[in-house]
């Protein structure tokens, strides 16, 4: 294994541990603060505490499918000024969103001001949603060119097919989150208002399942590992199909 190789194990495993603990404390915390406040009326500290995990969750959340979608340390060890310039937006868009999501929390649903934080939280939201597209579509674009040219036919088109369903399903995963949660939310009975918060929980669980097993640290590269055959049927698939990984 070289030593690109070894600093994307690392990069990637350290990555994805961040994303989970901070989810997993976030959802802990939640539930924590939902309970007090159902024993005692009030949070206590304990939203304090769900605010900055929540926080954390969303910058690492977005932080993460943006490095990936650039194929940083999966396709090069560096990343473009157009990649570090969506990192520059999204992240402090992400400090906007939670400071809009705290308003909202403690002022209540009814408020002028909580009304127009809700606009501005939407908002930041889909920008952060449509920003991070936009990098696993130029990942895409480089590796369709970079396959009639570097002579690296079959690399090229495990790639492309890993890279295009990527993009597939955080399209699901922010449409499932953002429309079809707050959906639920909007018409269930207040008792059962947690089961829109378990159905985020279970998408969120199932998107970080699936980077982490496609994206996951290998000892050996099968991109590494392919014979002639196998290049010449990928390099014809890739002319007969080639409208395919257009998007």
């Amino acid at each position: 294994m070289d030593v690109h190789s070894s600093m994307y194990n690392l990069e990637g495993k350290s990555s994805l541990i961040r994303d989970y603990l901070s989810a997993g404390l976030n959802l802990l915390c939640e539930a924590e603060d939902k309970s007090y406040i159902k024993k005692t009326g009030s949070a206590h500290g304990w939203d304090v505490l769900f605010y900055i995990f929540s926080f954390l969750k969303g910058i690492t959340l977005f932080t993460l499918i943006v490095l990936i979608g650039t194929g940083w340390s999966f396709l090069k060890p560096f990343l473009q000024d157009k990649e570090k310039k969506v990192l520059m937006i999204v992240i402090p868009l992400q400090v906007v969103a939670n400071v809009a999501q705290v308003v909202i929390d403690e002022t209540g649903p009814y408020g002028g001001e909580s009304y127009a934080w809700m606009q501005v939280f939407l908002f930041v939201d889909i920008v952060c949603c449509c920003a991070v597209l936009f990098p696993i579509v130029w990942s895409i674009r480089n590796l369709r060119e970079a396959a009639t040219t570097d002579g690296k036919a079959a690399v090229n088109l495990m790639k492309l097919t890993l890279f295009r369903h990527y993009y597939v399903v955080v399209i699901c995963y922010i449409y499932f989150t953002r429309v079809i949660v707050y959906g639920l939310e909007t018409i269930t009975n207040y008792r059962y208002q947690w089961t829109s918060v378990v159905a985020g929980e279970l998408g969120t669980l199932a998107f970080y399942l699936f980077t982490g097993y496609n994206f996951r640290p290998k000892s050996c590269n099968p991109y590494f590992a392919i014979d002639d055959e196998e290049e010449e049927a990928a390099a014809e698939m890739l002319k007969m199909e080639g409208d395919e990984f257009e998007l």
